[in-house]
């Protein structure tokens, strides 16, 4: 069965060379940080979207396949930068940037330093007591602490600027 939904006019039906910059240069971004180009091109897209989008959107807008934008949204939607959504009497799935995207950057990291900090003890495990190795990999340890409190601060920081909606909404009632 044919979709009979109307098309819709989105709003980037054709991107402005400035937006289509940006869009590009965040799938260069996160292709640096281990996301395909594709995927960072998505969320560059979605990050500037005015609503949300399908992924039969997202294809012609950016010009790639739909099996490209599908592959890339179950990679996005499992790290937590982008979720699903839907509009009322629309069967459609759709796509927002996720409001807890940049908190999840953050997590990612500390859940690097953690694992980082877990490798590197136990490489000192494995060591005598006077290798000489011993000292990186103590500050090696020493450093995946110092990055987990840094981000953990940052995540607390962004939250009392930021809060989520129920917080707000439950403030406000207050």
């Amino acid at each position: 069965m044919k979709n009979t939904r109307p098309p819709q006019k989105s709003k980037f039906q054709k991107l402005s060379p400035e937006l289509t910059r940006f869009i590009e240069s965040m799938g260069l971004y996160f292709e640096s940080q281990g996301v395909p180009r594709i995927g960072g091109r998505i969320l560059g897209l979605l990050m500037v979207a005015h609503e949300p989008l399908a992924a039969d959107d997202i294809a012609k807008i950016l010009k790639v396949s739909r099996a490209s934008v599908s592959t890339n949204m179950r990679l996005l939607m499992s790290s937590g930068m982008i979720e699903k959504t839907s509009i009322l009497h629309d069967r459609t799935t759709f796509y927002v940037f996720a409001e807890a995207a940049l908190e999840q950057r953050m997590a990612v990291g500390i859940q690097a330093a953690q694992i980082f900090k877990k490798l590197s003890a136990q490489g000192l495990a494995a060591l005598s007591r006077d290798d000489s190795a011993r000292a990186r990999l103590e500050a090696s340890i020493e450093w995946s602490d110092l990055i987990e409190e840094v981000f953990q601060k940052a995540i607390s920081q962004w939250r009392a600027r930021h809060p989520h909606p129920m917080e707000r909404s439950e403030t406000k009632g207050a």
